[in-house]
């Protein structure tokens, strides 16, 4: 046995290329028990929040610096792209000093993710129509709820650095706080609660007080904001679902083509309207 043979059964990992020397953790091996246990999966969920709003706070205080109050679609632009960055980076370094990166990674290295997480990722799409229409036929037609507002504000004006946190940054991390977190510590105790639980807190996490110009707040819009939530808890649901099913690749890959999907209909959509 060579040098090298001796080192992958040692680390218990099973070479993929040898050109770039990677490696791809076994099912078997700490690493990746590790990113299955319970502790582990509380403690990324713990971590992304605290480390989501860190960023939030740090990037914030920057933007305000930077660029007072003078313009709101540019500070949402520069906050969240920068959070989203530092957050998805944090939680890297966090993965990699746990070691658990590498059992992560391996997901991402089939086939199967990508085929099954676009077709999973129609079906949320479908649910969220779905939900949106049984709630407007319900309570009566509703705008879009404030977060989207926003959004589709700043990619009006910022299209290309929008692309990066509403289609990759934000969809890995929210899945890695979400789904590999706490879906996957509370489904270790009970399944329903999990599904509860998990797609709650997501929905909420998109969720917005409005305030009317006397710094009030608006009654009106906070209806439509109770409207809208539903159909992102009912995603959350299916995310955690395809999470359950696929994996985390599988569920990524399906929020990534979510709103991928969101993204390109809103820019037909702003610059059908001009």
């Amino acid at each position: 046995m060579d040098e090298q043979e001796k080192v992958t059964k040692e680390a218990n990992v099973t070479p993929v290329d040898a050109n770039y020397g990677l490696l791809i953790v076994s099912e078997e091996s700490p690493s990746y028990k590790r990113l299955k246990s319970p502790g582990f999966s509380y403690a990324l969920f713990f971590a992304s929040i605290v480390l989501m709003f860190f960023s939030s706070f740090i990037i914030q205080t920057i933007a305000q610096a930077i660029l007072g109050e003078t313009d709101d679609a540019a500070a949402f632009a520069f906050v969240n792209f920068w959070t989203f960055v530092l957050t998805f980076s944090l939680i890297v370094v966090f993965l990699a000093v746990s070691k658990t990166l590498p059992a992560l990674i391996k997901k991402f290295l089939k086939l199967r993710p990508y085929i099954t997480g676009v077709f999973y990722g129609f079906i949320v799409i479908m649910t969220s129509v779905i939900t949106t229409l049984v709630m407007q036929i319900i309570f009566g037609q509703a705008d879009e709820n404030l977060n989207q507002q926003i959004i589709n504000l700043v990619l009006s004006r910022y299209p290309v650095s929008s692309f990066f946190w509403i289609v990759f940054l934000g969809p890995l991390v929210e899945e890695l706080t979400y789904r590999a977190g706490l879906f996957n510590a509370l489904s270790r105790r009970n399944r329903i609660l999990a599904y509860v639980v998990s797609s709650a807190i997501f929905g909420f996490m998109h969720f917005n007080i409005p305030f009317d110009a006397e710094g009030a707040i608006d009654k009106a819009k906070l209806i439509e904001e109770f409207i809208n939530i539903p159909s992102y808890i009912v995603s959350g649901v299916v995310f955690g679902f395809i999470y359950e099913k696929e994996g985390f690749a599988g569920s990524s890959v399906a929020h990534i083509t979510n709103n991928l999907v969101s993204y390109i209909l809103s820019i037909i959509n702003i610059y059908a309207g001009k």
